[in-house]
């Protein structure tokens, strides 16, 4: 979007938004390197005349409509006429806040047209420009200027699957040693009945009935040391 030269367009609705949405909007484009040789504005006559020396300094073509309510059908005519006319460049941007433009921009789209929203925020009607344009620009808020359609939503995991992704990151990392350092004294080092670590390993459901418990700590507490060696009655953490 920023090649030298390139032509674009401006239609604004002078019925929606204010002379400084035409300022950004033409300083927008300059900056993207655009040039903006078709310019035009369509209102009510008073409207029209509210911001015509804006629209003189910039040589922008003034359209009247004919009666209150009917902007929009003429900015929508003459867009779809100067699209069948081939006349439209490869950019065109629409000043106006609502959503009224959105039919035409998806029909622009289609023709491969690059269709750009100028906009006032606290007048837009986000959801259905932002899903429309190309591009929605906030004349109004610096730190929102430039935004394409926003992203689709991720799929929501099955229930059964957040569930137990849920319980995972609410699990700690190791369940034996959380429970080995709710012992008095295991965690400083002090020797424990082994005697206790298998019945708490068991009523924290980490140790069968029948199981092992040495075995367990083999497999799963490399950090425990069994005393003695070969046949323990103790434990304690390894120095």
């Amino acid at each position: 979007m920023n090649d030298s030269g390139k032509l674009a367009a401006l239609l604004v609705d002078a019925d929606n938004v204010t002379a400084q949405c035409v300022e950004h909007a033409l300083a927008d484009l300059a900056q993207r390197g655009l040039r903006v040789n078709m310019r035009r504005a369509y209102g009510g006559g008073e409207k029209l005349t509210g911001m015509k020396d804006c629209l003189l300094r910039h040589a922008v073509r003034p359209f009247v409509n004919q009666g209150t309510g009917t902007t929009d059908a003429l900015l929508v005519v003459d867009a779809m006429d100067l699209l069948h006319a081939g006349r439209l460049p490869d950019v065109l941007a629409i000043a106006s806040s609502d959503a009224d433009f959105a039919p035409l921009a998806v029909r622009l789209r289609e023709a491969g047209i690059h269709v750009i929203c100028f906009a006032q925020e606290g007048k837009s009607a986000d959801g259905a420009l932002s899903r429309c344009y190309d591009e929605l620009v906030y004349v109004d808020v610096p730190s929102r200027a430039r935004h394409a359609p926003p992203p689709a939503p991720a799929p929501k995991p099955p229930r059964a699957a957040a569930k137990k992704a849920a319980a995972a990151a609410r699990a700690p990392a190791d369940p034996a040693r959380a429970v080995l350092e709710s012992i008095p004294g295991f965690r400083e080092g002090r020797e424990v009945p082994l005697n206790t670590i298998v019945r708490k390993l068991r009523d924290e459901g980490l140790l069968g009935k029948t199981a092992s418990g040495p075995g367990y700590l083999r497999r799963h507490a490399g950090y425990v040391e069994l005393l003695p060696a070969d046949n323990p009655n103790k434990a304690r953490l390894k120095p």
